[in-house]
C-alpha cells in the first residue's frame, strides 16, 4: 500500500476512523437539530471521517462545507476541505484532491492552524505524486515537514506525536521514484533513526523502503537483512497486510540473486494470498517473478499461466496508468497554472517581505528623484502646451491666409468681370445722353419721324443698360455669397454654371496681377447633370482652387527655358468638364468635376504627398501648402472623393467626385 495512504489511515484523520456507535449516534444527534451553528460543522466533519462508504463521507463533507461557507467559519470550511481531498485521493481523483487540499492550505495558513497546514500539506503531496508529479509533491512533503519539526507534536489521532517521521519517509519514497536513490536513502534512514511512533519503536515502512532501495543499488545482503527485519515489526504494528509488499520485494531479490526456491516460495505467497488490501503492482511483481522463474526452469504450464496472468494485470494496471494521465492531463490545463502557483507564492511570501522591507529605502530616494523629474517634465509639458498652442494659432492663420489669397484671386477677376457690363452702362448712357439731345432739336423742329426714331434708339439703349446693370448686379452678389462664412447648408446647384462661372474670374484674376498671362480655356459640360445638393461657397473654393493651380501649372511652363516640344510653340490650355457617372448595381449615381492642364505635370515621387497640410511645390512666399489639403477636406466631407491623375512635363487632372444627391 501506498505509504501516504497509510498515512491517511494511520494518522491523517482518514475517512475510515471508526468509531463507537454512541460517538456516531451523537453525532448524528447534533445535525438533526437543525441548528445551523459551528458544532453542527464540527459533527458533519467527524461523521465524514467515520464513514466507510465512500459517497456518504463525501455528502457529510460537502454539507458542513457549504453550511460552513454561510457561518463564514474559516476552520470549519478548511477541515471539510481537508476531508474532500482525502475522500477523493482514496478514490483516484487525484485532481479534485489537490484541488480540494490547496484550497484548504490557503485557510489553514491564513488563521495559523500549523496543525491543518501539516495535513493538508502531506496529503496534497501524495496525490502531486501519483499524477507523477514529483517535483510538486517533494515542495508540499517539505513543508509538511518543516511545519511539523516547528510546531513539535501535533494532537492526531495519536497524540503526542508529529509528522517528521512520516514526511521523512515520504520524501523517500517520491525520490525513490525519480530514481535518486542517494537521496532516497537518505531519508528514509532518518525516517528509520527517528522513533516517534509506535511506543518508540521501529515502523517497518521506512525498513522495507530501505531495503527496496539497496535491491535496486544490487547491495543484495544488506537488503535481505532490511527486508526479514521488516516483517516482524509490520506484525507487531498490526500491519499484516504489509507483509505482501515485503514478500514481493523479498522474491525479486530472490530471482536476480539465482535462488529460484526462495523466490518463488515468496512470490507464490503474494500471488495465492487472499488478503484484499493486496496492491497491483506488488501481485504483478511477484507474478513477473513467477513468470521469469518458470520460463528459465522450462516450466512451460506453469510459466504460461504466469505470463498470461502478468499480461492481465500489466492491462490493468495500463489503463490505470493511461486514466491517471488523462487526469494528470486535464489538471495542468484547468488548475494547475492557477491554484499551485498561486499557493507556492505563498511560500515564498517571507522572502519577497523581506525584499520589499530592503526595497522601501530604495523606493523613497527613488520617490524623490521621481518626485523632482516630475516638475521638470510638468515646466517642460507646459512649454510643449505653449509651442502647441502657438502652432495652433500660426496654423490658423496661414488657413485664413490661404483663404484671403484665394479670395484676392476672386476678387480680382470679379472686378475684371464686373468692368465688362459697367463699360456697356457707361457707353449706353452717354449714347443716350447725346440722342436725348438730337431728340429735343428735332421735336422743336417739328420732325415727328425722326423724333420717333431716335425715340426707338433711346429705348433699345435703355433695355441694354437695364441688360449689363443686371449682370453687374448678379456678379456683386456672387461675389458677397462667396465672400461670406459659409453656413454649411447644402442647397440644390447648378454645377455646371458654378464651374463656368469660377473659370472666367480665376482667368480674370490672373490677368489683372498679370497682363502677360495668356491661356486657352476649354470647357465641356454635361447638362444631364441638373442641380445637386452642395455647399456652393465650399464647392466653389475647391473649384477656383484647382484652376488657379491648372493656371499657374501652364504659366509655369510657358515661363520655362524649353517651351517648345518638337517644332511646335507650347500653347497653354485649361479644361473643365463635367459628366455623369454610370452607377454600379444598387448604388446612386455620381458625378465627375474635371480640371485638367497641359502644364509639366507632378513628380510621381511627390504625388503621394500634395493633399497633406503644408505641402507645396511652389517657391517660397507664393503657396501655403493648404489649398489642396483644404479642398480635399471639402469633397470628403460632402461625401466625394479628389484625386490627381499626372504624367511628368505633359500635365495633370485633378478629379472631384460627388454623389448625385449629396
Amino acid at each position: 500500500m501506498k505509504l501516504w495512504l497509510k498515512l491517511l489511515l494511520i494518522i491523517l484523520l482518514p475517512p475510515f476512523a471508526y468509531t463507537q456507535s454512541t460517538e456516531r449516534d451523537s453525532l448524528l444527534a447534533i445535525i438533526n437539530k437543525h441548528s445551523k451553528d459551528k458544532n453542527e460543522v464540527n459533527a458533519l466533519v467527524r461523521l465524514a471521517e467515520n464513514q466507510e462508504n465512500f459517497d456518504s463521507a463525501f455528502n457529510y463533507a460537502q454539507q458542513g462545507l457549504a453550511l460552513a461557507e454561510n457561518l463564514h467559519y474559516r476552520k470549519g470550511k478548511a477541515d471539510c476541505l481537508l476531508r474532500l481531498s482525502s475522500i477523493s485521493g482514496w478514490q483516484a481523483n487525484y485532481s479534485a484532491s489537490i484541488q480540494f487540499a490547496l484550497q484548504a492550505i490557503n485557510i489553514y495558513e491564513a488563521i495559523n492552524d500549523k496543525t491543518g497546514a501539516a495535513t493538508a500539506h502531506a496529503i496534497v503531496q501524495g496525490s502531486f505524486r501519483e499524477i507523477g508529479d514529483y517535483r510538486s509533491s517533494l515542495t508540499h512533503a517539505f513543508a509538511a515537514l518543516k511545519i511539523s519539526k516547528d510546531a513539535g507534536p501535533m494532537n492526531f489521532l495519536m497524540p503526542g506525536h508529529s509528522l517528521t517521521v512520516p514526511m521523512l519517509g515520504e520524501v523517500g519514497q517520491t525520490y525513490l521514484l525519480m530514481n535518486r536513490l542517494d537521496s532516497a536513502s537518505y531519508y528514509t534512514q532518518q525516517a528509520i533513526e527517528r522513533r516517534e511512533l509506535f511506543n518508540n519503536s521501529e515502523w517497518n515502512f521506512p525498513v522495507y523502503l530501505l531495503a527496496t532501495i539497496q535491491t535496486l543499488q544490487e547491495d543484495y545482503t544488506l537488503a535481505l537483512k532490511n527486508y526479514r527485519r521488516a516483517i516482524p515489526l509490520a506484525i507487531k504494528n498490526e500491519f499484516f497486510r504489509d507483509t505482501l509488499q515485503i514478500f514481493s520485494g523479498m522474491s525479486t531479490l530472490f530471482r536476480k540473486t539465482g535462488q529460484a526456491d526462495s523466490a518463488i516460495r515468496y512470490a507464490q505467497m503474494v500471488a495465492t494470498s487472499p488478503n484484499p488490501r493486496l496492491e497491483t503492482k506488488n501481485l504483478l511483481e511477484a507474478v513477473s517473478n513467477l513468470a521469469v522463474i518458470y520460463k528459465e526452469l522450462e516450466n512451460k504450464d506453469s510459466a504460461i499461466k504466469y505470463i498470461e496472468l502478468n499480461n492481465t494485470l500489466k492491462d490493468s494496471i495500463f489503463s490505470n496508468e493511461k486514466n491517471r494521465e488523462i487526469q494528470n492531463i486535464t489538471f495542468n490545463e484547468r488548475f494547475k497554472q492557477q491554484e499551485i502557483i498561486a499557493a507556492q507564492l505563498k511560500y515564498k511570501s517571507k522572502v519577497q517581505l523581506y525584499t520589499l522591507i530592503g526595497g522601501i529605502a530604495i523606493l523613497i530616494l527613488i520617490a524623490g528623484l521621481l518626485w523632482r523629474n516630475n516638475r521638470h517634465k510638468q515646466r517642460a509639458k507646459e512649454k510643449i502646451e505653449k509651442a502647441y498652442r502657438d502652432l495652433k494659432n500660426t496654423q490658423a492663420q496661414l488657413i485664413q491666409s490661404e483663404k484671403m489669397a484665394s479670395l484676392g484671386e476672386l476678387t480680382a477677376g470679379i472686378a475684371h468681370e464686373i468692368q465688362n457690363p459697367l463699360n456697356f452702362v457707361n457707353n449706353f448712357s452717354e449714347v443716350n445722353e447725346e440722342l436725348l439731345k438730337e431728340l429735343k432739336a428735332e421735336a422743336n423742329k417739328g420732325n415727328l419721324e425722326e423724333v420717333k426714331t431716335i425715340a426707338k434708339d433711346i429705348a433699345v439703349n435703355s433695355e441694354k443698360i437695364n441688360h449689363h446693370g443686371k449682370r453687374a448686379d448678379s456678379i456683386v452678389k456672387g461675389m458677397l455669397q462667396h465672400s461670406r462664412a459659409s453656413s454649411g447648408q447644402k442647397e440644390p446647384t447648378d454645377i455646371n454654371a458654378l464651374c463656368d462661372e469660377y473659370l472666367r474670374l480665376a482667368y480674370h484674376g490672373l490677368r489683372a496681377k498679370d497682363k502677360s498671362f495668356n491661356a486657352t480655356t476649354k470647357t465641356d459640360f454635361d447638362n444631364s447633370i441638373g442641380k445637386i445638393n452642395v455647399v456652393p461657397q465650399e464647392i466653389g473654393r475647391v473649384i477656383l482652387n484647382l484652376i488657379n493651380n491648372a493656371f499657374y501649372a501652364v504659366n509655369e511652363k510657358k515661363k520655362s527655358p524649353h517651351p517648345l516640344k518638337g517644332s511646335e510653340e507650347y500653347e497653354p490650355v485649361v479644361t473643365v468638364s463635367t459628366r455623369r457617372l454610370s452607377p454600379p448595381l444598387g448604388n446612386r449615381g455620381k458625378i465627375e468635376i474635371r480640371v485638367a492642364d497641359n502644364g509639366n505635370g507632378i513628380p510621381q515621387k511627390i504625388v503621394d504627398k500634395i493633399f497633406q497640410p503644408f505641402f507645396t511645390t511652389k517657391p517660397t512666399g507664393q503657396g501655403t501648402g493648404l489649398g489642396l489639403s483644404l479642398s480635399y477636406d471639402i469633397v470628403k466631407a460632402h461625401g466625394g472623393e479628389l484625386k490627381a491623375e499626372t504624367k511628368e512635363r505633359e500635365g495633370s487632372i485633378f478629379i472631384i467626385e460627388l454623389p448625385q444627391n449629396s
